[in-house]
């Protein structure tokens, strides 16, 4: 009874009824119907929207790997430097000899040396006279 009042009858649904209950049964069909097309209008929009999120995630996704892989590729190329490193550092601390030590110690002395002469120089990180502030003290306090 509902459904046939709402969407039309198959056969005889529409012989009882008047003209102006097939005029509003039709107006609110296409109402509906209208409704139903910019729903389905947003769904596309919103859909196509996921779709070049998506893309966007997929290409951030495959190029984060590749960087990863790289990461990867260059620590093991590290740990094997590191690996070889420590190998030959056990060989010279097993060694009964002493002159590794004498070597060591001259090494960071001498890297000690080349610090305080470069300190020294302007260029490289010393204090030149022109760039030291001044500052005066009177009897008011700072200037």
């Amino acid at each position: 009874g509902q459904r046939a009042a709402l969407f039309g009858g198959r056969g005889g649904g529409l012989r009882g009824r008047s003209g102006n209950e097939d005029q509003n049964a039709a107006t609110s069909r296409e109402m509906m119907e209208s409704q139903n097309n910019a729903l389905i209008d947003d769904l596309e929009g919103k859909v196509g929207q996921l779709k070049d999120l998506t893309m966007k995630m997929g290409g951030e996704i495959r190029s984060s790997n590749t960087l990863l892989n790289a990461l990867g590729v260059d620590f093991d190329k590290a740990g094997g430097l590191l690996k070889g490193t420590m190998g030959q550092l056990k060989v010279m601390m097993d060694s009964k000899s002493n002159r590794h030590m004498c070597y060591m110690m001259l090494f960071v002395f001498a890297l000690f040396f080349i610090m305080y002469i470069l300190r020294k120089i302007p260029y490289f990180g010393g204090r030149s006279k022109g760039l030291q502030p001044e500052i005066e003290f009177n009897a008011t306090g700072l200037s």
